[in-house]
């Protein structure tokens, strides 16, 4: 029964999945853990720098003229204090915040920020949508390997999830370079990462809406049956690999696109909420009654988002 298992690659293609999948939620977290050590080791230099300033500030002098001798000695404090701070920003680099394209400079648009920015992006939606991806792969992979086996079955497999993910790495670096963007708005903060209580509702408001819309339900369709997807858009080969993969990754990104706006609510970088809505996108496509269910999920968004939008004006 075992070894029948091991033959299928239906179950191999999920375990293969599984691993790729395992890895970058560890690498996601990783990355992300180093970020908030990162931001705790600037914390605590901050303060660090604050009681010296303080100390410095409230020295007394030793003598010369009283009163006048502590204005000077106060500002000195002040001096160290600020050149003390100015030399973290520019040599410590904004610490580790800045490790991974987390530059909190709004006007730094250095190409090692876009680039780190975006692979981090790209870590982050490989991680959320590969657990999604696990079903339509195996279903492919069930009907391919009545043309193709071996190395070719896959290469095949490979260059059909490679294509599926080709429109969300679009996303991704289109995500990250609106990031970036949104570090000098008022309406995010966190280097652009956590939207404001108004604009959080509007994100949660326009999320609801679109899962009452024609194309959040002909996507839906598609990705939950992916068998009746394949027989009616089949290409055979390698040279059909693609095509395939890159349209279902259409379809895909059509479904979950929407929901990508709810990362900002609790923060881009949250690995948790990240979590949770991975978990969402996994659960609408293989649970029963999904169709009604996200529904009901887009009257509760609706009703969030119009009320954080309310409490907020």
């Amino acid at each position: 029964m075992i070894l029948t298992k091991v033959d299928d690659p239906r179950f191999l293609t999920v375990v293969v999945a599984l691993l790729f999948s395992a890895a970058l939620w560890i690498a996601t977290w990783s990355v992300m853990g180093s970020m908030d050590m990162g931001a705790m080791d600037m914390s605590a230099d901050m303060k660090g720098m604050e009681m010296s300033g303080m100390e410095a500030s409230t020295e007394k002098p030793m003598a010369m003229d009283g009163m006048k001798a502590e204005a000077p000695m106060k500002m000195e404090g002040m001096a160290d204090q600020s050149t003390a701070m100015e030399g973290m920003n520019m040599s410590g680099g904004a610490m580790q915040m800045d490790m991974f394209g987390m530059s909190m400079d709004p006007n730094d648009w250095s190409a090692r920020t876009i680039v780190e920015t975006s692979a981090m992006w790209l870590l982050m939606m490989a991680a959320m949508m590969l657990p999604a991806m696990a079903p339509v792969m195996s279903v492919y992979a069930g009907i391919s390997v009545k043309e193709d086996t071996g190395v070719r079955l896959a290469l095949r497999i490979s260059l059909f999830t490679v294509s599926y993910f080709l429109l969300w790495a679009i996303f991704s670096v289109t995500a990250a370079i609106i990031q970036m963007a949104l570090r000098s708005s008022d309406m995010f903060t966190m280097g652009g990462t956590v939207a404001t209580p108004l604009m959080a509702g509007i994100l949660a408001l326009i999320a609801g809406l679109y899962q009452f819309t024609p194309i959040k339900d002909a996507c839906l369709k598609h990705c939950r049956h992916p068998l009746h997807y394949l027989l009616q858009h089949w290409k055979p080969g390698l040279a059909g690999a693609f095509p395939v993969g890159a349209r279902h990754g259409l379809y895909c990104f059509g479904c979950c696109v929407a929901f990508m706006g709810l990362m900002f609510i609790f923060g881009a970088m949250n690995i948790w909420w990240m979590a949770v809505i991975a978990a969402y996108f996994l659960a609408e496509k293989i649970l029963p009654k999904a169709e009604l269910w996200s529904r009901i999920t887009g009257a509760l968004l609706i009703a969030a988002g119009a009320y954080m939008i309310i409490t907020n004006l």
